[in-house]
Formats: structure tokens, sequence, C-alpha cells
């Protein structure tokens, strides 16, 4: 008897060890359901990511950019008293890749030279012969191409969203001889309109972005980089008379530049065929005008030439001096949006409306666009 009390014993000793991991498991609620909580959601507290300074965050930027960034150098032919000819330094600049098969972006002004070589010059300090392809013909830009493979294009924001008093770096080959040189500033102002000189070309540039990051001859070309690593500007000109004032074209014409050249192997522009300036509260006081937004189409300019061109679109359309463009295809024109940038979003002999104020009255013209060529 005591064989088999043992027995039974150990059945109950051992069996619930070697089935417990196989049987359901159901715990014992000491008192009522609480229904409400068993539904109510959990939440888990998720692991805060350490900050990165601002300063680390420019150093990034620089790091990750810099393999983009190229400079370009000028030499031309020169002959010695002794009749030989030797290679000389002129002058030069800087521009950026914008693919991986060696497509450039730079200034126009910098590549507008004749019977010239340019040498574009990487990082690391490898040379390569550029070649000029394109120049825009209403902007401050031109393409360049480097024959290789392997490059590191840039990557291109969108200066729509450009915000005044964000950080941004600016990358060049400062004085033609410190290349990869960074600066660091803000964007201190948007729509700025500025006439530009140099390499014996003078340009209006509207819609100008401005910082304080500083720009030296040389960074003309280069980069404009917000702290994302995005290209949001070209820098191309500086302000002799002040301080820490620079001025860079915004990249989403730059963009739609190297969109067309892709379209057309050229950089195609459209024009009306007007001598205009575009308005603030200021011009608008000075000319008793009735509003502060548009393109004041001049009554004269000193130099005794039209303010609308004979023959052009402008002229067909019923464009007449002292007309105020308020509108193109129902875009408001203002000092981010001059009359130039808008009627460069379209192709030559499109149609556009035009909303017009004459003598307080608006009006409504149809213009079909001219191509414009370059000089």
């Amino acid at each position: 008897m005591k064989k088999y009390f043992w027995a039974i014993l150990a059945i109950f000793i051992i069996l619930p060890v070697v089935t417990i991991a196989q049987w359901p498991y159901i715990p014992t609620i000491p008192g009522p359901i609480d229904l409400e909580a068993l539904t109510r959601p959990t939440y888990q507290i998720a692991a805060v990511q350490p900050a990165i300074s601002e300063e680390e965050q420019v150093i990034k930027t620089y790091e990750t950019l810099l393999p983009s960034v190229v400079s370009i150098l000028i030499t031309e032919r020169v002959y010695n008293d002794l009749g030989q000819i030797s290679l000389q330094e002129t002058g030069g600049g800087t521009g950026f890749f914008v693919s991986n098969d060696g497509y450039i972006i730079t200034n126009k002004h910098v590549v507008s030279q004749k019977n010239v070589n340019y040498t574009v010059i990487t990082n690391t300090g490898k040379e390569y012969v550029g070649s000029v392809l394109a120049q825009d013909p209403l902007f401050d830009i031109a393409i360049m191409k480097i024959e290789g493979s392997g490059f590191k294009p840039a990557k291109l924001g969108d200066s729509d969203k450009i915000r005044i008093a964000q950080t941004v770096i600016a990358i060049g080959n400062v004085l033609t001889e410190f290349q990869n040189s960074v600066t660091r500033g803000i964007i201190s102002g948007v729509g700025r309109t500025i006439t530009a000189s140099g390499s014996n070309i003078t340009e209006t540039i509207e819609g100008a972005i401005q910082t304080d990051a500083s720009i030296n001859p040389g960074n003309s070309g280069g980069p404009l980089v917000n702290l994302n690593g995005e290209v949001i500007g070209i820098n191309t000109a500086i302000y002799r008379s002040g301080e820490a004032l620079g001025f860079a074209i915004p990249i989403n014409v730059a963009k739609d530049a190297l969109a067309k050249f892709r379209k057309y192997g050229e950089i195609k522009r459209t024009f009306l065929g007007v001598r205009y300036i575009m308005l603030n509260r200021y011009l608008s006081f000075a000319n008793k005008l009735p509003v502060q937004q548009g393109a004041y189409i001049l009554k004269e300019i000193p130099s005794g030439e039209p303010t609308v061109i004979s023959g052009g679109p402008a002229e067909k359309a019923g464009i007449k001096p002292g007309d105020v463009i308020l509108e193109v295809n129902g875009a408001k024109l203002t000092t981010t949006n001059s009359l130039a940038t808008a009627i460069s979003k379209y192709e030559p002999e499109q149609e556009v409306i035009l909303k017009v104020l004459r003598g307080g009255t608006e009006i409504t013209l149809k213009a079909k666009l001219g191509e414009r060529i370059v000089e």
C-alpha cells in the first residue's frame, strides 16, 4: 500500500513540472474585473536622441557638400618680350556638380571670356579641362561639363522655402587662391533687386537672396547652403559700399535653367520687351502710383531708349509706358516674384494673360512671349 501511495504522490509532484509550459496559463484576478482598465491604451517613452549643436551641424554640412564643390581657374596664352608663349592666370570662380557625370553650375560672368582655358579643380586637387555648354540669357547662370564619372552632385533645395534669419554657409574659391573656403552667416533678406558689374558685364539681378555670410571675389558661382545640406542659392555678387552684404541667385531659378538645358540643349528664356522696375512702397510713393506691388513700365530712361521695345511682344499686346503689370496668368508680381521670374517659367511663343493697371483702371491683355537671345 505504501508503494502505491508514493507512486501517486510522485505523479502530483512531477507532472506540473513537466507539463506547465504546455498548459494555458489562467491567472487568478482578485476582486471584480476592471474592463476599462484592460482596454485602456498603454504608452512607451521613446529614447531621447542627443541634440546636435549648431556648430557640429555646420561642420557636418560643410564636410558633406565639399566633394560637390569645384574651383574654376581661368588661364590664357600670353607672349613675353622674347615672343615665347606661356599660360597666365587671369581669374577664376567656383561651381558645383549637379550630376555624377560632370555637369556643373556656375555664374555666367565667371565663364564669359572667349579664347581662354577653363580648368576645373575638385576638392581633392584633381584637375580637369572644363567646357562651357550653355549660358543663361536672362540670369547670371552657366552650365559647364568635365569628362568623367562618379562625381558627387550637390543636393538642390527649394529657395521658395527660405526663411529670413536662417543659418547658411557659403563655400568657394576665395580670391582664386584659397580653395574650399567656408563662411557662415544668416539669410538677411529676400527679393532684392541689385545691379551687379564684373568681367565687363553689367546685369540686374532680381529676386536675389541677401546674406551676411562673407562672399569674396572667387566665391562667384559657389553654393549658398542651408543646414540640411541643400543648395538654396548661387553666390553671385557683393556690395562694396557696405559690410557683410552678399547676394545669391535663388536655386529654383537655376533648377529651371537646368531643366531647359536638358530639354533643348540650351537655356531658352522668354522676354516681353519692356523696361521696368518692381514696385515697393517707396517707389510707389515716388511715382505717385495707387499700388505698391507690380512691374511699373518706366515712362523714360536716361539713355532715351524706348521702355516698350518696338515690335516686341509687349507692344503687340498693347502695353504702354506708365502701365503697371499686376499679374501674369493669375500670379501676382512682387519683389520675390518679379516680371522676369514670372515669364521665365513659360516657353517662347506661349501666350500669357496680363492683368494691367492703367490710369487707375485694371485691364486684361494677352501677350505671346518671344525668345531672349544671349547677348
